[in-house]
């Protein structure tokens, strides 16, 4: 499936229906435990990232054009960081709704779209997975730059 089509609805079996609703309680609960140990994963990983742009990557950007020491890759390898940063926040708001949509639902009464739903959650976890795999993967890129940098002065 392509990035940002929804999945296609998909007809649940009898035996999957009386599992969501024989577990619904158990399975709502186990979501808000998601959705909370979700919230703090967020909240850590928005600051530190937020910490790493701020005290080093944009000082260091900042300290070498003063210096005329400037580099084209540092400074678009900081454009992207700031922008998957930004990606990031957004794409967990979508989600973190997307799950709390999922979790009033009544499960019982509808475990079809409760299943549906689930399936869309699941789909807007996996992109904010992403978004913090590419984030991890510049930071990455990012400090090799720095070394190298480093290693021609």
């Amino acid at each position: 499936m392509i990035l940002g089509q929804t999945a296609p609805v998909v007809a649940i079996s009898d035996e999957q229906q009386k599992t969501i609703v024989k577990n619904c309680d158990s399975i709502r609960e186990d979501l808000k435990k998601v959705q909370k140990n979700d919230a703090k994963a967020r909240v850590y990983l928005g600051a530190y990232y937020e910490e790493i742009l701020t005290n080093f990557i944009t000082p260091l950007n900042v300290r070498l054009v003063e210096n005329n020491l400037s580099s084209a890759d540092l400074v678009e390898n900081q454009n992207k960081l700031a922008s998957t940063k930004t990606l990031f926040a957004d794409d967990y708001v979508v989600y973190q709704q997307n799950l709390e949509e999922l979790t009033l639902m009544d499960c019982q009464k509808e475990p079809e779209d409760f299943y549906n739903k689930l399936d869309k959650v699941r789909q807007k976890r996996k992109i904010v997975e992403q978004d913090v795999l590419k984030m991890r993967m510049l930071l990455s890129g990012h400090m090799q730059l720095a070394n190298q940098l480093k290693g021609k002065l």
